[in-house]
């Protein structure tokens, strides 16, 4: 494609009306989920819906503002106020300014919030917009796994995890961080990792006798997903944190598969055992090898055994049974080695998929929040020091998320053009500040064409 040619097919198409026709008819629960929020202010005094405020900050993280102090800078202009009038069908004089957002968002409550991202996904379900990337066919693959959002020197408020630095040598402590962790389970469909929990990692009060932790979050958000998705077929997908006996409980008292990346010294009876296993040649195997289209060879080793007994049953993480597969992929001279535990009977015609679904995990990384980290969205900045806020901003950023994934995965021209996500951050952006959009115009469907893989 020529720059002539790319120019040509950028001018085909508004960005910013592709964003508006998604929320219209990929999230139509959106705007009156929002509008729902309980709102604390005394409503005498209230200028901006809450439905506005909470608009305006999602709208700011889909066109990559990097903080709030340039989100107001950039949405003050009177196209911007009319555009957003119009989405929302609410009489709006400004933009309303930071401050007054970060008001607003002190009081808003966590759990509401987190049901209007359920509602969001409930419906993806519900209009099969995902099907076909079900796991054998029948499962829905979630994700789960933790990151670090903010970290400081000095305790930011009662709920801070802390981290002890020590010198190596001495053992003496020689510095303490203070930090804020989360815990996300994605729904993971081809490309796209969609928000489907959040739970917060974080302490009670400044002195506890033991800190939160990810496992301990990871319970409280099971509960949580199983009451708001009773009949949803899962499979648990995580890292090697999760290979552990009440990770499995969880999953088969909540009939929910799993995928587990296992690491012998996790488990480490089971460790040994399945490397006697491997080293008496008692596994199942299946070699094979593939060709790509520049004629380059990978050679790929599949071994695997079902119902491996796990210890004697002298401790809480042991006696009981596990089916474990072995990957092995060779390129170059270069071998990389994998391991899964799995509540999945694993046979010659599963190995495949069982083991394209556990490499998938690394998705809430690249795709989650790496993403979300350095590329479009900033979650490692402060946009408000109030702690409730800080989870709302987080949350809200999971919508945002959704939105641009929707977009630059499901606009054939985008797609084609090839354009950054800063390319087309900006011309969302600049569509929004120059042009008043058609948004009565935008109501007759039209099928993003997905292509995920």
């Amino acid at each position: 494609m020529t720059r002539k040619e790319k120019r040509d097919l950028i001018k085909s198409v508004s960005v910013a009306d592709e964003v508006v026709r998604i929320i219209k008819q990929y999230l139509p629960c959106l705007i009156p989920e929002l509008s729902k929020l309980t709102d604390t202010r005394k409503q005498g005094y209230v200028e901006y819906h809450i439905k506005v405020i909470m608009f305006v900050q999602i709208l700011g993280y889909i066109v990559g503002s990097k903080s709030m102090k340039e989100m107001t800078s950039t949405f003050n202009q009177e196209t911007v106020i009319e555009n957003v009038k119009n989405i929302l069908k609410e009489e709006i004089k400004e933009i309303p300014h930071y401050d007054t957002i970060n008001d607003v968002l002190k009081e808003v409550s966590v759990d509401e919030l987190r049901k209007v991202i359920k509602q969001i996904v409930y419906e993806f379900i519900r209009k099969k917009m995902f099907d076909k990337y079900r796991v054998f066919g029948k499962y829905f693959q979630i994700i789960v796994d933790g990151t670090g959002i903010c970290s400081f020197k000095e305790r930011h408020c009662k709920h801070c995890l802390k981290r002890e630095h020590r010198d190596k040598e001495t053992g003496e402590i020689t510095s303490i961080e203070y930090y804020h962790y989360v815990l996300e389970a994605k729904l993971c469909v081809g490309n796209l990792v969609i928000s489907i929990d959040t739970e917060f990692v974080e302490n009670e009060e400044e002195n506890v006798n033991k800190q939160d932790c990810e496992l301990k979050a990871f319970k409280r958000m099971a509960e949580r997903i199983k009451k708001e998705f009773p009949r949803l077929p899962m499979i648990i997908t995580g890292d090697a944190l999760y290979a552990c006996k009440p990770v499995m409980d969880i999953c088969r008292d909540n009939n929910w598969e799993y995928i587990l990346r296992f690491k012998k010294d996790r488990i480490p009876t089971l460790g040994e055992e399945i490397e006697k296993l491997e080293e008496g040649k008692l596994l199942k195997e299946k070699r094979r090898t593939i060709t790509n289209e520049k004629k380059e060879e990978k050679e790929q080793v599949y071994k695997y055994d079902n119902q491996v007994h796990v210890g004697n049953g002298t401790n809480s993480d042991e006696g009981y049974e596990v089916n474990i597969i072995k990957f092995y992929e060779t390129k170059k001279e270069k071998t990389t080695e994998f391991m899964w535990i799995s509540s999945i009977n694993i046979t010659e015609s599963k190995m495949e998929e069982v083991v394209k679904t556990g490499r998938k995990r690394w998705k809430i990384e690249n795709e989650g929040f790496n993403e979300q980290k350095h590329g479009v969205f900033n979650i490692e900045h402060l946009y408000c020091t109030d702690s409730n806020a800080m989870k709302i901003h987080y949350l809200l950023t999971q919508i945002a998320h959704m939105i641009r994934q929707l977009l630059e995965n499901g606009s054939e021209v985008l797609k084609e053009a090839g354009l950054t996500k800063k390319e087309i951050s900006d011309m969302i952006k600049d569509e929004f500040i120059k042009i008043i959009l058609a948004c009565d115009n935008l109501n007759t469907w039209k099928q993003l064409r997905f292509a995920f893989d």
